[in-house]
Order: structure tokens, then C-alpha cells, then sequence
């Protein structure tokens, strides 16, 4: 099981024909309370025509989870990224990255633009100011442990038919594994963050997809960012809630590889 020396489980797909040699990897960073699943119905789409790279954050799945206290920081994730990005042989990378990770992923690009060919950015922010939910994760927590937490999860990430019934108890099931310090506390980073003085030096080609209705994440929020960003181009998707990247799986993994074909 392939392995950083910072303990973050990764693994990498290639299955493009041998003639087919050009473009670079494509990284993608999950959010809270999932795995590098989460990105199974988009490996086959892109990994024919792109490297990809797909890996465990901090304190999830088959990576690391830090002692408990620990003191969770953006840095840290952000250098995370690039421990992954290196272990994988690669320099220059697409990323791309759904709720927290896709604020991970922003931080990532702006700590090192010369190594990052576009950005896009699924149900994720920029600031932690105005989002919703994360007050009452604790809460949460403290009346129904994880089961609890993770079950009002599903109702702000999917509506009843978003997914197949296996797919969304594979997702509930997954998520429920979630440490409750563990969530609490990169929650608390995110609700701390603020980005936006950083985001005029964001060069990148930039995409933010952002679902209808995400209890966290608000329409205002994306036209916000690209009044920021140059490059930046804003799309919402209807009847999306914060499961965006996992219900919305196959279109939104064409969409990406239409954009990389273009950069490309």
C-alpha cells in the first residue's frame, strides 16, 4: 500500500493507451468525512486520457490520524499535498478538490503556483465567514456520536434520489467512521479561514462548480471568488446539495476532462 513519508495513504491510475503520452496528473483531495473513494466514478473517465492521483487526507481512511490533542492547520494540509504530489514523481499537477479539500487544494495553488497547471474547486470556499452547519457539529457530535453526525451529513449532502441506494449506504457508512475530533477540529479551521486577501495572485486557469443547494456553501460565495479571481469561471449546478462531487459524479467528471482538453 503505497505510502508518503508524512503517513498519507495514496495510490495512482494511468490507463491511457501507450500512444497517448502528453498532459499532466490530475490530483484530487476529498473533504471531511469521506476517503479517496469518493472519486471512483471519475478515475475511469479521466485516468484514459490523464494520470491521476488519488489519496487518504490526514486523519481519514488509510492515512495518518494524528495524536489526540493535535493542532490542525491549513499549512499542514497544504503540505500534504505536495508530500503526495512528490511520492506520485510528479511537478507540475492539475488539482482539484470537493468541500474542505477544495479549499485545501486553493491554498495549495496559491503557496505554490509554479507547480500547478488548473484548479477546480467542488462545493468549497474560499472563507469560513457565512458558511452554514459547522456550529452545530459539536452538537452533533455530542447527541449522536458519529452515526448521528453523519446521518444529518446526508441530508446536506444528497436529496433522497440524488444516488442508488448502494452508492448513498456505501457514503453513510464510510462517513460514519468520521472522528469526532478529527472533523471538529479541521471544521474550526475552516471556519477561521480567511483567503481572500491572497486570491488576486491566483494565476491558474480556476473553475468553482457549486451545487443549488449546500447548507455550508452559498451561491453569493462563488460570485464573490471570481470577482477576486481573473482566470475564474463560475458554475452552479441545480438540484445539487453538498454531495455534488459523488451524486453528480459522471457529468461533472466529463465536464473536468473537456477543460483539461482544452488546456491541454
Amino acid at each position: 500500500m503505497p505510502e508518503t513519508s508524512r503517513g498519507l495513504f495514496y495510490q495512482t491510475t494511468d490507463i491511457r493507451p501507450p500512444w497517448c503520452s502528453k498532459g499532466s496528473a490530475v490530483l484530487f483531495h476529498h473533504g471531511i468525512g469521506t476517503n479517496h473513494s469518493i472519486w471512483s466514478e471519475w478515475v475511469p473517465i479521466i485516468a484514459a486520457r490523464y494520470p491521476v492521483v488519488q489519496f487518504d487526507m490526514r486523519g481519514f481512511g488509510n492515512s495518518i490520524v494524528p495524536d489526540k490533542p493535535h493542532l490542525w492547520s491549513l499549512q499542514e494540509m497544504v503540505d500534504d499535498v505536495w508530500d503526495v504530489v512528490d511520492a506520485a514523481g510528479h511537478h507540475r499537477v492539475h488539482l482539484v478538490g470537493e468541500s474542505f479539500g477544495a479549499t485545501v487544494v486553493l491554498a495549495a495553488a496559491l503557496a505554490r503556483p509554479d507547480r500547478v497547471e488548473s484548479l477546480r474547486m467542488l462545493n468549497g470556499t474560499f472563507k469560513g465567514q457565512g458558511l452554514g452547519e459547522l456550529d452545530k457539529w459539536e452538537q452533533q457530535f455530542a447527541e449522536g456520536s458519529s452515526k448521528g453526525w453523519s446521518q444529518r451529513m446526508m441530508i446536506n449532502r444528497f436529496h433522497a434520489d440524488a444516488c442508488s441506494p448502494g452508492a448513498l449506504a456505501w457514503f453513510e457508512r464510510e462517513q460514519s467512521k468520521t472522528l469526532p475530533w478529527v472533523a471538529i477540529g479541521l471544521g474550526g479551521v475552516l471556519a477561521k479561514l480567511n483567503l481572500t486577501p491572497q486570491l488576486q495572485n491566483l494565476n491558474a486557469a480556476t473553475a468553482m462548480v457549486l451545487p443549488d443547494a449546500s447548507p455550508f456553501i452559498s451561491i453569493e460565495h462563488g460570485y464573490e471568488f471570481v470577482r477576486h479571481v481573473k482566470h475564474a469561471q463560475l458554475r452552479v449546478v441545480a438540484g445539487a446539495r453538498h454531495g455534488l462531487p459523488f451524486s453528480h459524479a459522471q457529468t461533472e467528471a466529463q465536464a473536468l476532462l473537456n477543460t483539461l482538453d482544452c488546456l491541454n
